[in-house]
C-alpha cells in the first residue's frame, strides 16, 4: 500500500468552527468504544483500497498498547441525539530530536454526514488543542488512493511532504 505524507505549519492559532447540531467532544472511556468501531466501519465501507472491519481487539491493540497512542486523545463529532457522526485521534510520535511530532489520525466521518463541515471540524478542534500544547508542525498519512482524503487535506493547507513505497500493515488491517 502506497501512503502520502502531508504536513501543516500552524502560524496563528486555529480558528474555531461551528456546524450547526454538531457539536466535538473527547472520547467517554469504554462506553464509547463500540459507537466508536460503528463509526470506523462506516466510515470506511467502501474504502478503496479496502480496509477490513475494526473489532473490540483491534481497539485495544491500537489505543492501549501504544504508548504515543491513546484514547484520551480521540475526539468525537455527534449529531444532536448524541450519534458518533465522526471522529480523529491525535497521536504524538518522539522525533529523532526527541521533540513531540503531532499527527492527525484515523480521521472518519459518517457518509451521510460529509460535505457538510463535519471533518474541517474535527481537523480544527485538533489543531487547536496541539496549539495550546504549543506544537506547530502537523503530520499525516493518507493512503494514496484514497483521493478524496487528500484533496480534503490539501484544501485545508495540508501540503504533501513525501510518499512511503509500501506500507503493509495498512492493507488489510486498521492499524
Amino acid at each position: 500500500m502506497h501512503v502520502q505524507q502531508l504536513c501543516r505549519l500552524l502560524t496563528a492559532p486555529p480558528q474555531c468552527i461551528a456546524v450547526a447540531g454538531v457539536e466535538v467532544r473527547p472520547f467517554g472511556g469504554s462506553r464509547d468504544i463500540s459507537g466508536w468501531i460503528d463509526l470506523m466501519c462506516d466510515a470506511f465501507v467502501a474504502a478503496d483500497p479496502p480496509m477490513r472491519p475494526w473489532t473490540t481487539a483491534d481497539f485495544e491493540k491500537h489505543f492501549l498498547s501504544h504508548a504515543d497512542r491513546s484514547p484520551d486523545e480521540i475526539f468525537l463529532a455527534c449529531d444532536g441525539e448524541y450519534r458518533l457522526i465522526g471522529s480523529v485521534a491525535l497521536r504524538v510520535r518522539s522525533g529523532r530530536d526527541r521533540k513531540h511530532i503531532p499527527a492527525i489520525h484515523w480521521l472518519a466521518v459518517r457518509p451521510e454526514w460529509r460535505r457538510r463541515g463535519v471533518a474541517r471540524l474535527l481537523v480544527a478542534h485538533l489543531e487547536r488543542v496541539c496549539w495550546q500544547r504549543g506544537m506547530r508542525e502537523i503530520h499525516l498519512e493518507t493512503h494514496t488512493g484514497w483521493h478524496e482524503a487528500a484533496r480534503f487535506y490539501e484544501a485545508i493547507g495540508y501540503l504533501p511532504t513525501h510518499q512511503v513505497t509500501e506500507r503493509s500493515s495498512m492493507r488489510t488491517a486498521p492499524d
